[in-house]
């Protein structure tokens, strides 16, 4: 697996892990294999990692270690401010709804491995992460891990004695889940639909006590800077801002050129002389996204597939799968139970 097939991470996160890890008591390096030791090791120099290897060295320890409480222990020790640029961000911003936006578009300058979305139902709003890399241990430590640091930042920015409604992860539960249950004070639903935070909709728009906007306009300049500079391949950089839209039926060729800090015509030019288009790259992203729907959701429908393809109806979606992967809806479900076949140990810890 290499990194066009997985994006980039900034090797910030692997380091915060690895002296974790160290606190933590767990030997890394007779933990995880070898090829993805040498991560590890990388990381004490790099600057940029394979997204897929702190997916993967994280879902490994916690494997090893027998700890399906790793990640969130992991989100909860480290240091807020103390990833990629992005994370200098989220004390000046003045909502929530400012830190998630913000976070959405900056994104991939911190990790290619993850997108998130916000739903909205009623009088609740959720925030989704989605993992979009393949991930060879499993990912389930990886999102409860970006899910418990969303936690910290919307304490940070609305008090420490904000709660959620409730906290939906998609893997089955673990036998012991009382730190979870210490962590995040709601109710958790295991087997969901999604990996979410959910809570009121109104703490969206409450106002942070440190919200500072000058503060906020300076960074998102310097993120400015660092973004024209991204060491990232166009191509994958406009997959992940498709990718990071579609839910919110934003995945748009003006919208994505914007993003990228291009004109409609330029960024179709540049694709172009590396031989795809706008509309390929839309169309790869959603067949991605509807394979690990159907190899993750444990209860999978089109209504949701809809939503997460950015149509508006499942009529859409299911056209898209007949036009685009030649099946249906009920075939792709039997192929990925079929594909799953008996659990391969206990990889959803």
């Amino acid at each position: 697996m290499n990194d066009s097939e997985t994006g980039l991470g900034h090797a910030s996160a692997m380091r915060q892990f690895t002296r974790f890890a160290e606190m933590a008591g767990l030997d890394l390096r007779n933990m995880c294999p070898p090829e993805l030791f040498e991560y590890v090791e990388q990381a004490r120099d790099a600057e940029w990692l394979p997204a897929s290897a702190h997916v993967d060295v994280l879902q490994v320890a916690s494997i090893a270690s027998g700890r399906p409480d790793l990640g969130v222990a992991f989100a909860m020790w480290c240091n807020v401010r103390g990833f990629g640029p992005v994370s200098l961000l989220w004390d000046h911003c003045s909502t929530l709804d400012e830190a998630t936006r913000l976070t959405r578009r900056y994104m991939h300058l911190e990790s290619a491995a993850m997108r998130s979305s916000i739903d909205v139902t009623g009088h609740e709003a959720a925030i989704r992460h989605v993992l979009m890399i393949p991930a060879r241990h499993g990912g389930s430590q990886f999102l409860q891990a970006t899910l418990t640091l969303q936690l910290r930042i919307a304490r940070m920015m609305l008090g420490e004695e904000w709660m959620p409604i409730r906290l939906e992860l998609d893997h089955p539960a673990p036998p012991i889940y009382r730190y979870h249950q210490a962590v995040f004070r709601c109710p958790i639903e295991f087997e969901s639909d999604r990996c979410a935070l959910v809570f009121r909709k109104s703490d969206l728009h409450r106002p942070s006590a440190r919200g500072n906007p000058n503060m906020r306009q300076f960074l998102e300049r310097q993120l400015a800077q660092a973004d024209s500079q991204w060491p990232g391949d166009l191509v994958q950089q406009v997959r992940y801002f498709v990718a990071s839209n579609l839910a919110e039926r934003r995945a748009n060729l003006p919208h994505v050129a914007t993003l990228a800090g291009l004109s409609t015509q330029s960024l179709q030019r540049r694709l172009a002389e590396r031989d795809t288009t706008f509309a390929t790259i839309l169309e790869d992203v959603r067949k991605q996204t509807a394979d690990e729907y159907f190899r993750t959701a444990r209860r999978p429908n089109l209504t949701e597939l809809s939503h997460r393809l950015g149509y508006t109806d499942a009529s859409a979606a299911s056209r898209f799968l007949r036009q685009h992967m030649s099946t249906g809806a009920r075939a792709l479900m039997a192929q990925t139970r079929t594909a799953r076949g008996p659990a391969r140990g206990n990889l959803n810890v």
